[in-house]
């Protein structure tokens, strides 16, 4: 009897000694715990990112039992909400993020302007600029008056934009390449070329009907070819213009509530007979 029961605990203490040694056996035994909240934490205080860790939460499968205390803490150490919505629910689907695309601003700064040699040496204040004897000549921003002229009953009448004096300080030969630094916020389409009618000691131009919206008569206007050579800068280059009185106009520029009718910048271009006369 004494021999039956040694060798029965005998063979227990085997088993027992089996069981603990065996790598695999011990694993099932053991717990698995799984991934925890201060893990998370941890990762994210380690600057990982958030495709690391929410592939890591939806690996784990489980979802956290978060209390209201749980979240508040887990915001305070930095814990996306994209992350903790998937501590939540770590089963619905999830597209890792795209790769940003170039800011406009970094794709300007790269911007290639074509080679020209004088665009370098226009100044970095807005306005319209010529070249004479290799120096830029600025030409001033001028703000036109303006009149109502044909209302009465029925009649809408028209606006009439003018600039006081018949001809423009800046008296020109022939018209050269002009080159324009637009103002922040102006675009190149918002400026035309158009050609004053002197009258009545003043140079107008007429605008349609009376509002902030100009309707020029395309009698007046004139085509030029322009070009981008830097940044906000345009190289401006009209056709054969003969004498007359001329203006690059801003449309959208007119604010008749105070009395402005537009902006631009004039310059003139004298007859042939009158720079004849000069040579003389």
């Amino acid at each position: 009897m004494d021999r039956r029961f040694a060798l029965y605990s005998f063979v227990l203490s085997l088993a027992g000694l089996v069981l603990s040694s065996s790598p695999i056996l011990a694993q099932d035994v053991s717990s698995d715990t799984g991934l925890t909240v201060e893990e998370v934490v941890r990762l994210t205080r380690a600057g990982f990112s958030e495709d690391i860790i929410i592939t890591k939460i939806k690996k784990n499968g489980k979802a956290f039992d978060l209390s209201t205390e749980e979240l508040l803490d887990l915001k305070k150490d930095g814990v996306t909400d994209n992350i903790i919505k998937y501590m939540l629910d770590p089963s619905q689907p999830y597209t890792p993020s795209a790769p940003l695309a170039p800011s406009a601003k970094s794709s300007n700064s790269a911007k290639k302007y074509p080679v020209d040699s004088f665009a370098s040496r226009v100044p970095a204040d807005s306005g319209l600029y010529f070249f004479s004897s290799g120096a830029p000549v600025n030409i001033d921003l001028k703000f036109l008056l303006g009149s109502e002229e044909g209302k009465g009953f029925m009649k809408k009448g028209k606006a009439i934009a003018y600039l006081i004096g018949t001809a423009a300080k800046t008296r020109l030969k022939l018209a050269p390449a002009f080159y324009v630094r637009l103002p922040e916020g102006k675009e190149i389409e918002e400026l035309v070329l158009v050609a004053f009618t002197p009258k009545n000691g003043r140079r107008e131009l007429d605008c349609g009907q009376p509002g902030p919206k100009q309707e020029l008569k395309a009698e007046d206007i004139r085509q030029f070819d322009s070009l981008e050579v830097g940044p906000h800068l345009f190289k401006l280059t009209p056709p054969k213009l003969g004498g007359g009185e001329y203006l690059f106009f801003f449309i959208g520029s007119a604010d008749p509530s105070k009395g402005i009718y537009g902006k631009g910048y004039d310059f003139g271009i004298d007859p042939i007979e009158q720079q004849k006369q000069k040579k003389k």
